[in-house]
């Protein structure tokens, strides 16, 4: 990149940033669209957050542990110290709580924008999320989480994702145990469980002098994932009474989502701990091949909407639209979804009536002022156009991109919707 005359800066977007061009930007768009539009078709209303709140707002709704991934500002007007989101839900539970409280629940409100946060670790950076999900509130568990998990695992496969898992977890079921160990060994031990590192967990069993029950139980839940076979042997292996009432709302989410349809895709890990300071019951993941990460995430979050002064419980879920892209890419099922058909318009005299009779049809149509056709077809290239047409005299002449074919219509007797075919591959009968 070259910088900009007279500063130090590259001309490109802060780390953990990017931008998108077309025809990325389009087809994100589209799969935005195509999300939100399945959110609307199950009654999830879509609304509009800020990209910034005041800290007091946010931090209301988010973990302890989440405060290190907070980028802050002063608000110039104000003076008031200001967050940018790092996520959607605690903005949906103050909407509901103040604009929303006097209609009657269930709240079930959809979004679409990006959050930023930081990440942790060596690469310690600012990373921009783009989001799309929903959030049910008013509705208790089950129900809610049955209708959360569906609707998440069927977007997916409405947008191309047919192959995928539903990991259910709660978190209370290790936290329990966590909470057995003295607090200056948690933190290690959250690490530890995340990475599934049994080793290290045994290791600091050994130095807090834990009991045998505690000692088997750590790496046990490291091994805690697979099938429906996992919940039972839960029950017996170790046994511990802080694992029933978790244990209950897996095993009767399984079940009804089984009843669902949904039973071939599930997967439950009791090992989990992300989320714990902000879980509160069942939560789940969207795995597929491709992406490094989840394709989504959520889970019931009952005690948010009491910071905001509104007693009631509530579940949800976010797909990350990098990672569900990367997992389209990745099964073949990719597509530019509802993109039209692009054709740059070319040539002498008034090119916008021509461009308006494609545009009618449904194509997105330049007008290029431009009397070589070359300059045309240069520009149809660059910009991911399907076609270029050239208007001469009576005659219009079109040549296709992708491939190079050249067609030449009478003026007269072109039919827009043929044109439009044509550019795309397809034929129409006259």
């Amino acid at each position: 990149m070259t910088p900009a005359t007279g500063s130090r800066l590259p001309l490109v977007p802060p780390a953990g940033m990017r931008d998108l061009l077309h025809p990325h930007a389009t087809r994100r768009r589209a799969l935005a669209r195509a999300l939100v539009e399945r959110f609307a078709a199950h009654g999830y209303d879509l609304v509009v957050t800020p990209p910034f709140e005041h800290a007091e707002v946010l931090e209301r709704g988010l973990g302890p542990l989440d405060r290190r991934d907070l980028l802050r500002f002063v608000e110039p007007e104000s003076g008031e110290v200001a967050l940018l989101r790092p996520d959607v839900t605690p903005q949906i539970a103050r909407l509901v709580a103040t604009h929303l409280r006097d209609r009657p629940g269930p709240w079930r409100l959809a979004y679409e924008g990006s959050v930023v946060r930081r990440a942790r670790g060596r690469m310690h950076r600012t990373v921009q999320i783009a989001q799309a999900g929903v959030e049910c509130i008013g509705l208790p568990s089950p129900l809610g989480d049955v209708e959360v998990v569906a609707l998440a695992s069927r977007c997916v496969e409405a947008v191309g994702l047919g192959e995928h898992r539903v990991e259910l977890s709660d978190v209370r079921i290790a936290s329990s145990v966590l909470d057995e160990l003295p607090e200056a060994l948690r933190d290690a031990a959250a690490q530890a469980l995340d990475r599934r590192d049994a080793a290290a967990l045994e290791r600091l069993a050994r130095e807090a002098r834990c009991h045998a029950a505690l000692r088997r139980a750590l790496p046990w839940l490291c091994e805690a994932q697979g099938g429906r076979e996992v919940l039972d042997r839960a029950r017996r292996t170790p046994p511990r009474p802080a694992w029933k009432t978790a244990l209950d709302a897996l095993t009767d989410l399984w079940d009804e989502l089984d009843a669902e349809g949904l039973g071939d895709r599930l997967l439950v890990d009791l090992g989990e701990v992300r989320g714990a300071a902000y879980y509160t019951g069942p939560s789940f993941r969207l795995l597929a091949e491709g992406p490094s990460g989840p394709v989504g995430a959520g889970g019931r979050y009952d005690e948010l909407l009491p910071r905001f002064g509104l007693e009631a419980p509530a579940t949800g879920f976010a797909l990350d639209l990098d990672a569900l892209e990367q997992a389209l890419e990745h099964a073949g099922t990719a597509r530019p979804l509802s993109v039209p058909v692009r054709i740059a318009v070319g040539g002498r005299g008034r090119l916008e009536p021509f461009a308006r009779t494609l545009r009618e049809v449904g194509a997105t149509v330049a007008a290029l002022p431009l009397e070589e056709p070359r300059q045309a077809l240069a520009f149809a290239q660059a910009w991911g156009y399907d076609a270029v047409v050239v208007l001469g005299g009576d005659a219009v002449r079109a040549t296709r991109v992708r491939d190079g074919a050249r067609r030449t219509w009478s003026a007269g007797r072109l039919r827009p919707v043929a044109l439009c075919a044509w550019a795309c591959g397809r034929t129409v009968e006259a």
